[in-house]
């Protein structure tokens, strides 16, 4: 019985030894991020897109890494979040933070009512039917919604939009800073999930959710809770994509997309902390490059993805964690020690 007890205290106690550094891992990421604009201007949008599928692999990071959860239907939630957004500005106003809260709003009610129902259901049977959604998705905004969505014709309202009171971001640059800004904001807060008692919880319903329950929690309250961050994290990833390009369609919802946030995920290092960011940079970049060379990118990716997790079997981040530790070792293995020649 004592045995099981401090479940939640050890997973809190999983952050680094050096707390200062794990502090500002956020700013020099973001910061890598602003140089890397500056020494490469052609890649800015490159590195937003990077930016906004980080938010987006986050949200599907907390089922998949986190909870334990496959999820084949987040390019439905991100497109709910784009078109929430596509058509208040086409139709309703036209600020752009108002679209992203509007995204938020509708991501909060489709984790609450979706998750309600699919989180009694096992872990495969939570994998097909949220595959299905995309097939809804296509139709629901393509064929049902034709009239006001233009169906695959897309909606356009860039013309629209408005600058903020602080920053245009209809001009590509200072939307850069502004999902700079946010991307910071998501990952300050990401990282408190990460080490806060909730995010444990979360851990634990993979682990053990008997032992869960027996602290005191109940498992199905999180398990709705962490879908529910899932969708609004997917709803305001797609909230920016249609902010960035000014355009929707119904083929951001594809379900033939739903394997890319997955990849990206495993890539990454599957319920790490920054694996995100290395998995969306590592996927991206994988895809950007070979896309120039070969019309079939998905087999190079594919290929790529299963030589790194045969060899790194945490991800692109916990190869770089471990080399972080190997270089470590090697130096103070190295180094004289005091007394002896």
């Amino acid at each position: 019985m004592s045995k099981s007890t401090p479940l939640l205290p050890r997973a809190i106690e999983l952050a680094p030894h050096r707390r200062g550094l794990n502090i500002i891992l956020p700013f020099m990421f973001v910061a890598t991020l602003v140089v890397a604009r500056f020494l490469v201007p052609n890649k800015m949008t490159f590195l937003v897109e990077v930016s906004i599928f980080s938010i987006y692999a986050m949200g599907n990071n907390i089922l998949m890494g986190y909870m334990g959860y496959i999820s084949f239907g987040q390019p439905f939630y991100l497109s709910c979040g784009a078109y929430s957004a596509a058509l208040y500005l086409a139709y309703l106003g036209h600020n752009p933070l108002i679209a992203i809260v509007m995204a938020l709003l509708v991501g909060l009610v489709l984790g609450i009512v979706f998750g309600s129902a699919f989180m009694r259901l096992r872990s495969s049977y939570f994998t097909m039917i949220n595959a299905s959604l995309c097939a809804m998705g296509i139709f629901l905004f393509s064929r049902l919604l034709i009239k006001i969505t233009n169906g695959d014709d897309g909606l356009w309202y860039r013309t629209r939009m408005t600058a903020l009171p602080f920053l245009d971001i209809r001009y590509p640059k200072n939307f850069f800073v502004f999902v700079m800004g946010l991307l910071l904001v998501v990952l300050l807060l990401y990282r408190q999930l990460a080490k806060s008692a909730l995010g444990a919880a979360f851990r634990s319903i993979r682990s053990n959710e008997r032992k869960l329950q027996f602290l005191g929690y109940n498992p199905f309250s999180l398990k709705v809770l962490g879908f529910t961050l899932s969708t609004i994290m997917c709803t305001l990833a797609g909230s920016l994509f249609a902010i960035n390009f000014g355009f929707v369609n119904p083929a951001l919802g594809d379900n033939s997309r739903a394997i890319e946030v997955v990849v990206a995920t495993l890539l990454g290092g599957v319920g790490s902390l920054y694996g995100p960011i290395f998995g969306a940079l590592g996927f991206l970049g994988i895809k950007d490059i070979v896309s120039n060379f070969v019309s079939r990118w998905e087999l190079i990716v594919g290929i790529i993805t299963l030589l790194v997790l045969f060899r790194f079997n945490e991800g692109i981040w916990g190869f770089v964690l471990n080399a972080g530790k190997w270089i470590k070792t090697s130096v103070l293995r190295n180094r004289p020690v005091k007394g002896k020649r």
